[in-house]
């Protein structure tokens, strides 16, 4: 079921599926659920950023793009500075 080689950086006890081991994984028809040897896999929830990090990460977007618009109108001659 599983493959005697492993990549160096993968953690111990973490091993590649051979192919035969390629048969236990499992897929739910309606709900596209990944399972594994009839159990289901968990997935952790993705990480959401509240309402303070998300003002913050749009002011740093709008702060880099300012920087790029200025450094490119130098680098075109706009204007000098």
């Amino acid at each position: 079921m599983y493959s005697a080689e492993r990549p160096p950086e993968w953690p111990d006890g973490v091993r590649a599926i051979s192919i035969d081991g390629t048969s236990f994984i499992g897929v739910h028809t309606e709900t596209g659920e990944l399972y594994w040897d009839g159990k289901k896999v968990v997935i952790q929830k993705p990480v959401t950023l509240g309402s303070f990090e998300r003002a913050l990460a749009i002011l740093a977007a709008v702060g880099t793009f300012g920087v790029f618009i200025l450094d490119l109108g130098r680098l075109m001659g706009w204007w000098k500075g």
